[in-house]
Order: structure tokens, then C-alpha cells, then sequence
């Protein structure tokens, strides 16, 4: 099947990446284990089995397949992993698991870092869930963008980008705590889109949650099945997050994000065009670009 998983990888990522190459009983496995990781700890393999409809022996065929010795193994494997990397409280705590390199190497780690988190969306992405995600934006009324902390220069981005295409978008911020009354409007006909990346904040999460509780479409960017939003999210886009120390990287989001303007933009050509004319004409109007006098 695949190469056995060696100890020191990260279950969870592992689960994610090849979750596509996994058998349609395997796929049920790995779903339930991502967005019920905790869960999971305390569940026996008979007890898992029955949460999804599926046998004992299945499960732990599963987890020796990918490289554990049994079922107790892999929960303690689990364990160990939720414990040391995915319930660490703060960033000073998470900085501490990197040690300080010359500049030169953290320079050039930094960037191969992102270079592969590139290389990884290529491989991760899903082109059907990008053109449902497409398509349901195309086809809502109202555009909700609501991203924060180190996902907001993302969703400033997504939303500086397709308003310039699509009419009705908007980008909720709270920087007076009036975000809430931003919601007062919203129709089942609208559509909201989230983006958030451990560690998730509980405004995008409850604001993506209230959204969904009036008929509102919801739809993500994230880092996997794991996040909150995928259980919320009618479509949801993975992609690569972590970065080379303790601050997570945007550039394979930022790159997912051009790609969905760039379709939106693909479909939608011609309204797009005569949009872009009009915004030319009011930035000429209010001689916006800086010009070198005498050219």
C-alpha cells in the first residue's frame, strides 16, 4: 500500500495527505479519527468500529497498514502527538521546539519551507471542490469574508481581489465590535466564507456557526479535516499552513487564493472586465498611480 508511517511523523498530517489514496471504508476511518481526534483517545477499536459502521478487524487493519503495531499503539502514538504538538497553549511555547540557527540557513530554510508548502497544494488540491467553491460563490447574493489575526491579511486579500470582479462582497472586521451588526442582513441566498488555520479563532468558528444556523451556505479555507470549520463548511479547501518556526505560513493559502480569483475571473469574464474599466476610470479620475513628472 504505502510506505509504513515512521513514529516521528505527524499522524494527523500523514492522514491528511494520503487520505485520497485510502479504500472507501479507510477514507470513513481516517474522516472520523480527523475531526474526532480527542475523541478517539479514549475509544476502543470496537467502539470506533461502531461509530462508523464498520468492523474491529477493519480498524485495526488500518492502523497496521500504516506502519503501527495495533490499535493500542496507534492511540498511544496519537496521544503522545496531540500532547506535544497540537495542544501546545501559546506561540513562546511553540517557538521553544526551534533552535536558533545562523541567519543565512534560517533565511533560506524559511523560503524552501514555503516552496514546498506550494509543491504540497499542488498535490493536496482538489480541482471539483474548487470549482464547487467557485461556482457557489458565483451563484450567492451577498459575499461574507471573515478571517482574523494571522488570516486576516488573507481574507483582506480575497476580498481586495474578487470585489474587483464580483459585485456585493464584503470583509467583516471588528475593529469597533460592530461585526455583529454586519449580520443582520444575512439572507440563505448569501454565502460566507471562512478562513482560519490553527490556532483557530473562536470569532471566525462562531461567526461561520451563527451564519450556518440561518440557511446561509458556508464555505472554508483551512488546514484540514481537523479544523472546526470543516464540520461547518459545505466545501471545504485544505492547504499547507506551518512554517519554518513558530509563525504559520500564508503563501500556499495566498497561492490558493489567486487561484480561486483567477477561475472566479475565468468564469465570469465579462462582467469582470467592464468592472475593472469602471474602477480605472475612478483611480485616473483621482490620479491615484504615482507618475515620474516629465513622462
Amino acid at each position: 500500500m504505502k510506505d509504513n508511517i515512521k513514529e516521528e511523523v505527524n499522524i494527523i498530517d500523514y492522514l491528511e495527505f494520503h487520505f485520497e489514496e485510502f479504500t472507501s471504508t479507510q477514507k470513513r476511518i481516517a474522516d472520523y479519527i480527523l475531526s474526532n481526534y480527542q475523541e478517539v483517545l479514549f475509544l476502543t477499536s470496537d467502539e470506533l468500529a461502531l461509530k462508523i459502521n464498520t468492523t474491529s478487524s477493519s480498524v485495526v487493519r488500518f492502523v497496521q497498514e500504516i506502519g503501527y503495531n495495533g490499535y493500542p499503539d496507534f492511540r498511544k502514538k496519537l496521544r503522545s502527538l496531540i500532547s506535544k504538538r497540537l495542544n501546545i497553549n501559546g506561540q513562546s511555547e511553540k517557538a521553544k521546539q526551534y533552535k536558533p540557527l545562523e541567519d543565512q540557513n534560517i533565511v533560506d530554510m524559511s523560503i524552501l519551507n514555503d516552496v514546498n508548502s506550494i509543491n504540497k497544494l499542488i498535490e493536496m488540491k482538489d480541482n471539483k471542490k474548487i470549482e464547487k467553491f467557485v461556482k457557489l460563490i458565483l451563484e450567492s447574493g451577498n459575499k461574507y469574508i471573515v478571517a482574523s489575526r494571522t488570516s486576516f491579511s488573507l481574507g483582506h486579500l480575497l476580498y481586495f481581489k474578487m470585489r474587483k470582479i464580483v459585485p456585493n462582497v464584503f470583509f467583516l472586521n471588528n475593529y469597533d465590535q460592530g461585526i455583529y451588526d454586519a449580520l443582520q442582513g444575512i439572507k440563505s441566498k448569501d454565502i460566507f466564507i471562512a478562513i482560519s488555520f490553527p490556532r483557530y479563532t473562536n470569532l471566525t468558528v462562531d461567526l461561520a456557526k451563527y451564519a450556518k444556523s440561518k440557511g446561509v451556505r458556508v464555505v472554508s479555507i483551512t488546514n484540514g479535516r481537523i479544523s472546526p470549520l470543516c464540520r461547518i463548511s459545505e466545501v471545504c479547501l485544505f492547504c499547507p499552513y506551518k512554517g519554518f518556526t513558530f509563525f504559520n505560513s500564508n503563501v500556499a493559502a495566498m497561492a490558493l487564493i489567486n487561484a480561486i480569483v483567477n477561475r472566479i475571473f475565468g468564469l465570469d469574464y465579462h462582467s469582470g472586465i467592464e468592472n475593472l474599466k469602471k474602477e480605472d476610470e475612478i483611480i485616473e479620475d483621482f490620479n491615484v498611480w504615482f507618475k515620474e513628472k516629465g513622462i
